[in-house]
C-alpha cells in the first residue's frame, strides 16, 4: 500500500503504537504541539540534529530502509556520545514521496526503533511531510551529561596525544563497494563488513561515557566528515595544531585486504573518507596507561595517531607525516557540503 492511500493520520497512529514505550521523565510525547520532559538540576541538556538526504547521503538503490532508519538515529546518538553524554529522547521528521510504500516506512521505523532500544532513547515526537523531490530523514536527539564532565572540542593543548577509537576507512571502503556492486555488496564479496560499517555505524556510547567520567579526554568529537577535517575543526576550537602519523592510523582486516596499507588508500579512505563515527579525542601523555587499560576493558581499540602542537599558522593546522617523519601532501581533508 502506498502512503498516499494510507493517509497522514494513520501513519502517525501506527508510529505512536510502535513507539509507545514510557519514560518517567517524558510527560507528553506524540500527540501535542511539542514534547514535554522533566529536567534534572544536576545535569546539563545536550541537543543535536542531523539530516540524511536521498542521493546526497544515501541512495535507495543500495540502502535498505531498515539500515537507513538505524543510521539516521545512530549518527545523532554519536554526537551525544562525543560529548560524554547519554541519549534520552529523540524526534524524527521525514519527507517522503507519496508513492512510498507502507512496507518501506515500516522497515525504516523498525530500524529507528531497534537503534533507539540499543541506546535507551525514547521517541518524543516528530513530523511527516510529502515531498515532490528527494526523500529526507531528520533526527534530533536530546541527551544529558554531568555539567562538570561534558567534553568539548576546545580543550586540546600542545603536547596532548591524539587518539581514535576503532578502525578508520571502513565506511568509505564500504561505500565504494556499494557503488560498484549495489545491494549485493551487503551479502557477497570480500568487503561486506566494511559495507555494514557504512550502512550501520555504531555510536561509541560506552567509550564516550567512560572517557568523560574518568576525565581522560581533554577534547573530543566524533568522526563524521573525515579524520583530517574533523581534527582540523577540533584544533581550531582549541587554538592549536596537530601532527598525524599516517601509518599509525588503525585499519581493519577488510581494509588491509583491499589496500595492503597503501599510501593512497590511507590518505583517501582512512584519513579523509568520512562517516566512520569513531571517537576522536586528545589526552595528556600522562593518561596513556589509563587509556590503554580502558581500551582493554571495553574490548575496543583506542589508538594514538599523533600529537597536538602549537598553532603558528591558521593555514597550516594539520600536518600529516610518513613513517620517516617527512610531511605528506594531502589534497583533501574530508567531505564538505559547500
Amino acid at each position: 500500500m502506498f502512503l498516499k492511500k494510507l493517509g497522514e493520520e494513520e501513519i502517525i497512529r501506527s508510529l505512536a503504537e510502535r513507539f509507545s514505550r514510557k519514560h518517567p521523565r517524558l510527560i507528553k510525547g506524540i500527540g501535542d504541539d511539542t514534547s514535554v520532559t522533566f529536567q534534572r538540576g544536576d545535569k546539563v541538556q545536550l541537543a543535536t540534529t542531523d539530516i540524511l538526504i536521498e542521493d546526497t547521503h544515501f541512495r535507495l538503490s543500495y540502502t535498505p530502509p531498515y539500515f537507513l532508519g538505524r543510521k539516521s538515529l545512530n549518527i545523532s546518538v554519536s554526537d551525544i556520545a562525543a560529548m560524554g553524554g547519554a541519549a534520552l529522547f529523540f524526534l524524527v521528521s521525514i519527507a517522503l514521496p507519496e508513492n512510498t510504500t507502507k512496507g518501506f516506512l515500516d522497515e525504516l521505523y523498525r530500524g529507528i526503533d531497534d537503534a533507539a532500544r540499543e541506546c535507551g532513547a525514547i521517541l518524543a515526537g516528530g513530523n511527516t511531510a510529502r515531498t515532490e523531490g528527494k526523500m529526507m530523514v531528520s533526527t534530533t536527539v536530546l541527551g544529558e551529561a554531568q555539567k562538570d564532565k561534558v567534553v568539548y572540542r576546545s580543550g586540546a593543548r600542545p603536547g596532548d596525544i591524539i587518539y581514535v577509537t576503532g578502525t578508520l576507512g571502513d565506511s568509505a571502503l564500504g561505500l565504494k563497494a556499494l557503488k560498484s556492486h549495489g545491494k549485493d555488496a551487503i551479502k557477497k564479496g570480500p568487503f561486506k563488513n566494511a559495507v555494514l560499517r557504512h550502512l550501520d555505524p555504531a555510536p561509541r556510547v560506552e567509550a564516550g561515557d567512560q572517557l568523560a567520567k574518568k576525565k581522560l579526554a581533554s577534547a573530543m568529537m566524533d568522526i563524521s566528515d573525515g579524520l583530517a577535517l574533523d581534527l582540523k575543526r577540533l584544533c581550531l576550537e582549541s587554538k592549536a595544531a596537530a601532527i598525524i602519523e599516517l601509518y599509525k592510523l588503525p585499519t581493519s582486516a577488510d581494509f588491509r585486504k583491499f589496500s595492503g596499507i597503501s599510501k593512497n588508500a590511507l590518505l583517501n579512505l582512512a584519513l579523509s573518507g568520512g562517516e566512520d563515527y569513531e571517537l576522536l579525542f586528545t589526552s595528556p601523555e600522562e593518561n596513556s596507561k589509563k587509556i590503554a587499560s580502558l581500551s582493554k576493558k571495553l574490548k575496543l581499540p583506542i589508538t594514538p595517531i599523533g600529537r597536538i602542537t602549537p598553532l603558528k599558522d591558521k593555514n597550516k593546522v594539520i600536518t600529516v607525516i610518513d613513517e620517516h617523519g617527512l610531511p605528506i601532501k594531502v589534497e583533501k581533508l574530508g567531505f564538505e557540503h559547500f
